[in-house]
């Protein structure tokens, strides 16, 4: 994973493989809890509605706020004016509701943030003070830093457009890293007179949240950590600092969502892990198989399309994961007919062949020392007339047992009748099948 920083004013040269491997990570267990199934309406209401209020407390607190999150609550559900605080405050928490409920619905629509998006919702933040939504035409400064801002609204338009500029060139930049350099140069170039913060921590939840990431939440008791990372940023360009914070604040974020769903579905993270990892080993044998079998038919319309008729069919799309997982234990009651190919030649003869994926036998596994698995074994006509297929290892074509060491798909282990195994490529295991239908054409 890259992320291409040209055209920003920022570098992260330093951590930037540490802070990459940190994306990886939150990425990928936000992914297992969504591959499992465990973010239910139920869980993700209980989880953003606790913690909208804390949202809003927290970053307007930031700027100065006083309300805790249940006066917020009160503020924004009822419109009330809580006492014993400055009213601007309630008013900013109504403002930034609003904002933030915009947020959620920007968020499902297409991206990347562009400047009528941040223009929307720093008007929604400001609400009907002077400014909302209008970039300054008025040199400002930040208290206590020597970072110069642009001074006109002319180079205050410039340095929005590079910043909208690198947004829309970089829609598939991982989301963590996307917010954060959007959030930390909308504050580096301060493009308007009031709202600057919380606007830009909007943009960065915007973008968590489009990528299906849990929004975080800077708190008040990080105001000097977080001051001191914008202002790393804006005297040297590193970002280091200010994506450490908010890579915290997400793992926080996480965790909490990951509460949620054990609160209300049971959610386990060890288990889930396990089990993405039975989906990844059944992804890794069904592409297998599924090559296999389009080198075979690929190879037989080559060798017999010529002088007799090919007739070949696919039976599953896909092994079920529950078959899977009971073929590893060695259950059979996961075998499923996988493909059958007929080959007929006039003159000289018919040959049939059913595959079907069972359990590896005790001669393949004690051969080679591994498990319980599936193989792929062969059935011919039965000459009874008993029941359709048999299984018949000696006139099976090519083997009579093909099974993968997953997850090498480079080698499959072929079981012959006779008990002898070897490891040989796909292409070889499909010429010896072409072989062996040969050899049964022929008598």
């Amino acid at each position: 994973m890259t992320i291409d920083l040209d055209g920003t004013p920022y570098g992260i040269e330093s951590t930037g493989q540490g802070i990459l491997d940190d994306v990886t990570e939150l990425e990928r267990r936000v992914a297992l809890l969504r591959s499992q199934g465990t973010l239910s309406e139920d869980t993700l209401r209980s989880h953003f509605g606790d913690k909208r209020f804390e949202q809003i407390a927290e970053s307007n607190a930031l700027e100065g706020s006083t309300l805790t999150a249940g006066e917020t609550q009160l503020a924004v559900l009822r419109g009330m004016t809580i006492t014993g605080h400055d009213p601007a405050f309630s008013k900013d928490a109504i403002a930034l509701a609003n904002a933030l409920d915009r947020v959620t619905e920007l968020a499902r629509t297409g991206g990347p943030t562009d400047l009528e998006q941040l223009q929307e919702i720093h008007a929604l933040i400001l609400g009907d003070r002077p400014g909302a939504g209008v970039f300054r035409s008025e040199p400002v400064m930040i208290s206590g830093s020597a970072h110069r801002l642009p001074k006109t609204w002319a180079d205050v338009m410039d340095a929005m457009e590079q910043w909208s500029a690198w947004s829309k060139a970089n829609p598939g930049a991982p989301a963590l890293l996307r917010g954060i350099v959007l959030h930390t140069w909308l504050t580096h170039v301060h493009p308007y007179i009031d709202g600057n913060g919380r606007t830009a921590r909007a943009v960065l939840n915007l973008e968590l949240i489009r990528a299906g990431l849990p929004s975080v939440i800077i708190r008040r008791k990080d105001r000097e950590r977080y001051l001191d990372a914008l202002a790393e940023s804006d005297a040297g360009g590193d970002l280091g600092p200010i994506a450490e914070l908010v890579m915290e604040r997400e793992r926080d974020a996480l965790r909490d969502l990951e509460r949620a769903a054990k609160t209300h579905q049971g959610y386990d993270e060890a288990a889930a892990r396990l089990r993405n990892r039975q989906e990844r080993q059944l992804a890794i044998w069904n592409d297998a198989s599924k090559l296999l079998f389009s080198l075979l038919e690929e190879a037989a319309e080559q060798t017999f399309g010529a002088v007799g008729t090919v007739e070949t069919r696919w039976y599953d799309d896909h092994l079920p994961l529950d078959d899977f997982i009971a073929l590893c234990q060695g259950d059979p009651a996961g075998n499923s007919w996988l493909f059958r190919i007929s080959v007929s030649v006039p003159a000289v003869g018919d040959a049939r062949y059913l595959a079907w994926t069972g359990v590896r036998s005790h001669g393949l596994q004690d051969a080679t020392g591994i498990g319980p698995g599936p193989a792929v074994f062969w059935s011919v006509p039965d000459p009874t007339g008993y029941r359709k297929w048999a299984r018949d290892d000696n006139r099976s074509p090519g083997g009579a047992e093909l099974t993968l060491e997953l997850p090498n798909v480079d080698r499959w282990l072929v079981r012959r009748a006779s008990g002898e195994v070897t490891r040989q490529s796909p292409s070889a295991v499909v010429q010896a099948i072409i072989e062996g239908i040969e050899r049964a054409l022929n008598g």
